[in-house]
C-alpha cells in the first residue's frame, strides 16, 4: 500500500489550522471584558478628576402592543422597547463667552437628567410588568401541570394490575 504524502501533508495542516483557528476564538477575550476594562479606565480618570461628557444618549421608548396568544387563545398587553441613539454636539469652543459655555452646559446637564429620570420611571413599570407576567406564567404552567397528568394515572393503573397480579400468585401458592 502507497501513501500519498502530499495529500497527508495537506490533511494535517487542514487540521492543524483549524484546530488553531478554534482554540483562538475559544480563548479570544470577549467585548463583557473589554467594556469593563475600559469602565476600570474611566474610573480611575474620574478619580484623577478628569470630567467625561458622553457625545451619545440612548433615548428609549416603551410602547404598549395589544398581541394574540396562540397557546392560550387571549390577547395580552406586551411593552415594547424601542432605542434610539442620540448624538449631543456639545463642543464647547473656546470662542464662546462664559455665560454661553455655562448655558451649553446646563442645558445638556438638564437633557441628561430627564432623560434618565424618565428611563427610571419606565424602567420601574417594565419591571413590575415583567415581574407580574412571570408570575402570571407561573400560574398558568402549575394549572396546566395539574391539568394533564397522563403518566398518573398510567402510573396508578400499573401498581394496581401489580397488585392484583402479586394477590392473584399468593393465592394460588397458598391453595397448594
Amino acid at each position: 500500500m502507497k501513501i500519498n504524502w502530499q495529500h497527508l501533508a495537506v490533511i494535517i495542516i487542514g487540521w492543524t489550522v483549524s484546530l488553531y483557528v478554534f482554540l483562538s476564538i475559544i480563548t479570544s477575550c470577549s467585548v463583557d471584558h473589554h467594556l469593563a476594562k475600559s469602565q476600570k479606565h474611566i474610573d480611575i480618570a474620574k478619580r484623577k478628576g478628569a470630567v467625561i461628557v458622553p457625545d451619545t444618549l440612548w433615548q428609549y421608548k416603551y410602547t404598549k402592543e395589544t398581541v394574540f396568544d396562540t397557546i392560550t387563545n387571549t390577547y395580552k398587553e406586551v411593552l415594547k422597547k424601542d432605542s434610539t441613539v442620540t448624538t449631543i454636539n456639545n463642543n464647547i469652543s473656546s470662542g464662546m463667552s462664559r455665560q454661553e459655555r455655562k448655558a451649553l452646559e446646563s442645558y445638556y446637564k438638564h437633557l441628561e437628567k430627564m432623560m434618565k429620570l424618565g428611563n427610571d420611571s419606565l424602567q420601574k413599570q417594565l419591571n413590575n410588568l415583567v415581574k407580574l407576567n412571570k408570575q402570571n406564567q407561573k400560574t398558568e404552567r402549575t394549572i396546566i401541570r395539574q391539568e394533564n397528568k397522563p403518566w398518573m394515572w398510567i402510573a396508578i393503573s400499573l401498581i394496581c394490575i401489580a397488585v392484583i397480579v402479586v394477590l392473584i400468585t399468593f393465592k394460588k401458592f397458598f391453595r397448594i
